[in-house]
Order: structure tokens, then sequence, then C-alpha cells
């Protein structure tokens, strides 16, 4: 379709009969618009002017009769006074013999005092006598200016219905004002704004009465929209500016979504907006009609002139297209090349002529020019094949031969040509000697079934080695039985390499490590099945997803931060990474990533592998536990009490700060362990530990030496010798009394329990910095202890360094 439309408008004929008949198109169309414009505004000119006029009208005849209802009001308001008022018989009788002003309100008349209390009503049965209405505006603020006023529209309090108060004050002789009369408009019943509601303007427009203060319909020719709010600010832009003020006519859709053309006229003694709708398709139907005339019109000129044009043009141009199509022809091969006819002698005869003389000198070339170019370009083509072109042929005397083979052959096969083109035994020499036999059954069965000769094989290359060849050629049987194959073959060693390492590649992956790829975005693209049996997630489950879903929360963003940063430096990261398995459990692993990048040094992939640690470390935890610490109470033994003590040390001469080593000796240990075994005396020993623990700081330290010998290292002690010497004494103390509570022992037999009591012997010791060796201040606590256990045991001896006959005592 696009190819007809391209040929249709590329036709000279066709562009000049358009241009002709678009100028003769802007200038009927041109014309019938400006005009259809000019009646439109002429038209909407004359109907606002109508429509305003006729809503002027009405707002005047409103106005008068709201003027006429106020000055009622007012004459009866003059009638009466203060004795009046007071006075409700006369009140009533002066009311009942209005009946005109009661005429003119058909929801009835009220008076009310200076209070705004009803004090008579009528008709009785609206039940108004009695009630404040001080609360509404209109009352307020006649009783507070003295100027009679129409209110705005509201329900009624007792009736509910929609009403419009007028009221009048009523005066005293100097002026006060000490009570109103107020007649109501019932907006729901027969009123005198009917009359104007029951016309319409025009067949589908009408009136509507607005009250712009709230934007509410007051009344209308359709009565459901009394009381009913007018369209949103800025839904209809012409109701907006009569509401703001505007007298005068315009055009908008309005909220009902019709266009209509509107008037509207404020009523001066109200202030409500007097308005009348008409749809704009029934005020514009006749200039519709007078516009669908003048496109009618117009079209039929545009048609008229498109004819006459076309005629002209193809009478004209005739001779122009008979030539078109003859080289249209020519061109498609329907009819020779041929000169074409020279009609007449103008500027198309003139160039028919030379079209004659350029169609002989181009046959003349083409001829000369045709053998030369296929030469050219066949060799071309067979040059710039990958691989060996050739024509392998069995005579009809079963000589093998390749009369034509492309140069290639000298690369690829390590051949000449001519050898080839008189016996085909070389080339089936040059085979590799365990292919020999393929080569020559596929070529067996290709000639006997006439069908492709298609071969992968090896060929032993004199300089380049064994070498990969596929062939693939098609027969044509010749004369007398001779088959000649037509084909190419080409060398396939390098891919033959690559599948050869893609297997390699696969079987590596497949390793008893783990083993995870990511992209460049770090989405995982595959995993083995170590992954999946060290983690628990499949490849289904994690392919997509990032390796965040592995993490245990135990490294911060801190080690990834140093992880990335090693990536992006060195190419690779290693080391040991704790992350959780698809059951929740958390291990540890030793994990290798390595960066992949493209030949631009874009980077690609990531690589990862790990292997499953958590055995491993496990045993280094127990190794390391049995080597420091007391397999039986749990506290650090011998080794790693002389650590920690070589560091208390440390600690105290960079301070300043003073310490205590305090030496434990269970009393009567050993008689326990005669007599109730070893098990008793281990709970024994266990308990001690208990509480010896809960008895100290986390920073101290609380050891095993051996046996039921036990050893704490109290650290940053009160400053002065005596203060630290009193704040040690506290916390033996404290361990003596801990120590000697009894002990509930279970026996191994399985007996009852029994309570076992056991005190200590206990020797202190203080230090300050390395003022004494480690061993020494070590001899010189046991020293204490021993002393403590000659005073009669369970109690509390510090080192004396004064004369070695009084080693110790007490701390003050």
């Amino acid at each position: 379709m696009g190819l007809a439309w391209r040929h249709v408008f590329g036709s000279l004929r066709t562009r000049m009969a358009a241009g002709l008949l678009l100028g003769a198109m802007l200038a009927v169309w041109g014309s019938t618009i400006s005009l259809g414009y000019v009646l439109r505004q002429e038209m909407l000119a004359t109907l606002s002017a109508q429509q305003y006029s006729v809503v002027g009208l009405l707002a005047d005849e409103i106005d008068r009769s709201v003027n006429e209802r106020m000055r009622a009001l007012e004459v009866l308001a003059e009638t009466m006074d203060a004795a009046v008022l007071a006075d409700p018989a006369q009140l009533d009788h002066l009311l009942r013999h209005q009946p005109v002003l009661l005429s003119l309100f058909n929801w009835g008349v009220m008076v009310t005092d200076g209070t705004g209390t009803a004090l008579i009503d009528f008709p009785e049965s609206l039940l108004r006598k009695g009630n404040n209405y001080a609360d509404q505006e209109v009352v307020q603020e006649a009783l507070r200016s003295g100027r009679s006023a129409v209110g705005a529209a509201v329900i009624g309090r007792t009736t509910h219905q929609p009403l419009v108060p007028m009221i009048a004050p009523i005066k005293d002789g100097k002026g006060r004002v000490i009570g109103t009369v107020i007649g109501f408009i019932n907006l729901a019943a027969p009123n005198f704004l009917d009359e104007i509601g029951a016309n319409r303007f025009g067949r589908l427009g009408g009136y509507l009465i607005t009250e712009p203060k709230r934007r509410i319909f007051i009344a209308g020719t359709d009565k459901s929209r009394v009381m009913q709010p007018g369209p949103p600010p800025g839904i209809n832009p012409v109701y907006d500016r009569y509401v703001d003020g505007y007298e005068g006519s315009g055009v908008a859709r309005s909220s009902r979504g019709v266009v209509e053309l509107s008037s509207s006229r404020r009523i001066k003694s109200t202030g409500w907006l007097m308005q009348s709708v008409l749809p704009a398709e029934e005020a514009f139907a006749p200039l519709y009609t007078l516009e669908w005339r003048l496109l009618a019109v117009a079209g039929a000129l545009t048609a008229l002139a498109g004819g006459l044009v076309w005629w002209w043009l193809r009478r004209e141009l005739k001779p122009l297209g008979e030539a078109s199509d003859m080289l249209e022809a020519m061109r498609d091969g329907v009819i020779p090349r041929q000169a074409l006819p020279i009609r007449r002698d103008d500027e198309i005869g003139a160039l028919a002529g030379a079209f004659n003389g350029l169609l002989e000198t181009i046959e003349e070339g083409e001829a000369r020019a045709a053998e030369n170019t296929f030469n050219q370009r066949l060799r071309g083509i067979v040059a710039q094949v990958p691989g060996v072109v050739f024509q392998y042929r069995i005579g009809s005397d079963g000589h093998h031969s390749l009369p034509y083979v492309s140069d290639a052959v000298r690369e690829s096969w390590g051949l000449a040509p001519v050898d080839l083109a008189r016996d085909a035994g070389v080339l089936q020499q040059a085979v590799h000697c365990d292919d020999r036999g393929a080569f020559a059954e596929s070529l067996r069965t290709s000639a006997e079934s006439m069908g492709p000769w298609r071969l992968e094989f090896r060929i032993d290359h004199p300089l380049r080695g064994v070498r990969w060849m596929r062939l693939d050629a098609l027969p044509e049987a010749g004369s007398e039985g001779c088959v000649t194959w037509q084909g190419f073959a080409m060398d396939i060693t390098d891919a033959k390499a690559s599948e050869s390492e893609l297997r390699i590649a696969a079987a590596t992956f497949e390793t008893q490590e783990g083993i995870f790829i990511t992209d460049a975005d770090e989405r995982i693209v595959r995993v083995n099945q170590a992954f999946t049996a060290m983690t628990g997630y499949t490849a289904r489950e994690v392919v997509g997803q990032t390796p965040r879903l592995l993490r245990s929360g135990r490294h911060g963003p801190e080690f990834y931060r140093r992880l990335r940063e090693s990536l992006a430096r060195d190419g690779f990261w290693r080391g040991e990474m704790w992350n959780r398995r698809k059951s929740g459990e958390i291990f540890v692993e030793w994990v290798t990533i390595s960066t992949v990048r493209d030949q631009q040094g874009r980077l690609t992939h990531y690589v990862a592998a790990f292997s499953d640690i958590t055995e491993h470390k496990k045993a280094e935890e127990q190794i390391h536990q049995l080597a420091f610490y007391d397999p039986l109470t749990h506290l650090p033994n011998r080794r790693l009490f002389h650590d920690r003590f070589e560091q208390a040390l440390a600690a105290s001469a960079r301070s300043g700060s003073r310490g205590a080593l305090v030496f434990l000796d269970l009393d009567g240990f050993k008689g326990l362990n005669d007599s109730r075994g070893h098990v008793v005396g281990d709970q024994l020993l266990t308990e001690v530990a208990r509480r010896l623990s809960l008895c100290v700081r986390e920073s101290d330290t609380v050891a095993r030496l051996g046996g039921d010998e036990f050893v704490v290292i109290l650290e940053d002690l009160d400053d002065g010798e005596c203060s630290a010497a009193a704040h040690a004494d506290r916390v033996a103390e404290k361990l003596r009394d801990v120590l000697s509570q009894p002990y509930l022992l279970a026996p191994s037999c399985g007996g009852e329990a029994v309570t076992h009591r056991c005190t200590a012997s206990i020797g202190v010791c203080l230090f300050q910095g390395h003022d004494l060796s480690r061993d020494e201040l070590i001899r010189r606590a046991d020293v204490a202890m021993y002393d403590a256990k000659s005073a009669g045991r369970n109690t509390v001896r510090f080192f004396r360094p004064e004369g070695e006959g009084l080693r110790a005592g007490s701390p003050l």
C-alpha cells in the first residue's frame, strides 16, 4: 500500500494537479471558514444582546416585586409601637386585618420583640411563636442597624422548608429598634418567583436565580435545582465571573457537561443574580445549518475544479506518461530495451531523443564489460570464502581428481592445486591414517545416493601438524557415469580445541569446592553441585539473586568495603567468611573471589570458590580450649594464667596502678577425695570455680593451677599502697566467706546428696609494674598462703617483705 501511494505521488502529473487543486481549495475553503467565523460572531453578539435584554427585564420585575413586599412590611412596622407589641390582642387584631400583606408572603408573617423572640405568627399552624431567631444573621443585622433587608435563603427551623425572609425593623418614638416584622417566601411552594421560573428561554433553555454569596440556586425553571449548589469555583469560568459581579453574557461548558449560552443581571434590592441559560446547540442551530450548506457548496466547487485540472494535465502530459510506462516495462523485463517514440516537437520530445542516444551508448559498453566483470566477481568471491573451494570428480574410468581447487588449499592442506588436478590420491594420502576409511566410505555413499557429502576428518599438514577439516559438497551426475562434487572444506581445528576446553572447564566446575559465578551487577548466574550441597540452595533458588542471600550478619560494612577494595585493586580476595545455610545454620568457609574482565578490560563476572572449614575451626577451638583452659572447671590453666599475669604487670607498669595476686588452697580436700571419691571431689572443684568467678569483676582473672589450688589476679585497685591492700583484703575475705558456705554434692553411686563444708587458706601479694618478676610474685603469694595454713586455716594472710621470719600477716 505504501509503495502504491509513493508511486502515485511520485507522478509529475499528480503533483501538478495537486498543486493547482490545493491553490483552489485554499481560496474556496479559506473564504468559507472566514465567512462562517464572521457569521458565528455576529450571531453570538445578537443572541447575547437579546438574552441579556430579557434577563434585564426579568431582573427589574423581580426587583419591583421585592421592593413592593419590603415596602408593605415597612408600612406595617410604622403602625406598631411598644404599646402594640406589649398587647397581644391588639397585635393579633392588627395582623389579621392585613389580607394584602399576607397574600404577598406565601409562608406567613411573624413579629418579634427586640430580643428576636416571635410574639405572633400567621398562620399559627407553622408553630413559630415563642421561638427566638436572634441567631439568624438577617435578624441580628435588622436589630443592630435598624434597616430593612432581604435575608439569605435558609431551611426553616420548625417547618424545614426552603425560605427567603424579608425583614423590617419596628422602632419607637426615639428611633430605637424594639422589634421586627418578618415576611417569609417559601421557595418550595407557589410564590411570586414561580411566574418567572415557569417560562422557558427557547426550547431547552431556562431561567435561574442565584444567591452569589453562597453560590446556590433559589429559584428556577427546574424546581429540582432550588437550594442546590451551583458549580464550584474553577468548573465554569463564566459562572465564576457572574458571581464576582460581571453582568453580561458568555459561552461555557456547564457542570453538567453541556455547552451553554448564558446571561446574568444582578437584582439590586436583593443582590441575587437573574440568569438565563440556553444550550449552544439550540442557540446556534440556524448557524450550523448555514455552515453545512456553505461546506457543501465549497465541496462541490472543489470537486469541479479538481476534475477540470486533472483532465487538462492528463491531456498535456500524456506523451510523458507513455514514455514513463515504456521505461518501467523495460526495467521490469516486460519488453526489451528499445528507443522511445517521439510524438511532439517540444521539451518532452527532446527528452525522448536524448534518452535514445544514451541507450545506444550504454548497450555498447555493457557488451564489452560483461565477461570481465563476471570473471573478476567470481575470483573475488572464491578468494573471500573461509576455506577451500573445490571440485572433486570421479571419472567414468574410476579416476579421482580435483579439476578445480582454490589457492587456499596451500595454507589449509599444504598441497599444490596442480598436483590435486592430476590425481586426488595426493589428498587421500594427506588424510590422517585413522580417518581414511571414513573418508572413502562417505565418498562412496554420496556417489551411490547422490546425497550431500559431509564429513569431519583430520589431515596431516606438512608444516602445521594435524588439522581438523569439515567438508560439505553436493554431487552432480555427468555423462557416462561421471560424478562431480561442488563444495568447500573449512579448518575447524580451533573449534575442536574450544570444544575440548569447554569439556575440561565443565569437569573442573564440578569439583569438591563450592563455586558460584555472578555478573558485573553481582547477580548469580551459575552454581555447581558442591555449592548446593554446602548451602542447601538449588541453582533455581539462587540464580538471579545476589550473594547477600548467604550473609550471616557476623561481618559489618567495613569487612565488605575492604573486600571490594581488594577486588578492585588486586583482582582477587581470599579469606575466611561466615555465611548462613538455607537451614539457618551458620558456617565458616575459606573463600577465594576473582574478577573476570573482557578484552577491553571491562568487568564482566565474579567467580567465587569456597570450602567449608567449620569442622576445622571447631577443632582449632577445641585445641585452644585444651591448651589454655582447665578441662574440669573451664577456668584458665597455668599457661594462660602466666600470660594474663604478664599482661596485668605490663598494664600496671603503663598506668602506675596497683594490683594483687590472691593464692587459694582448699582445706581438707584430700580427705573428701579419699572418702567420697573423685566424682564428688570434681563436683566440689567445679562449684568452687563457679563461686570464685561470681565474686570478682569481669576484668579480673580466676585460674586453676592444679589440684585444689586456685589463683585470682585483681587489677586496678584503689590508689595508694594502704588503700590497695584494704581493697584486696575485702575481696579476699569475700572469697573466703563464699567458699566456706555449705556444698551440696551427689555421690557417684547415685545415693542421696551430702552436704559438705569446705574452707580455704588464702595468701595475698600486692604488685605494681615490673618491680618484681612474675615468678617472685607467685612465690610470695604462695608463702602467704602457707602462712594462712599455719595460722589455723580458713584465714587470709598478706605477704610482708620485711623479714622472712614474719613473712605474712594482716594488711593493716
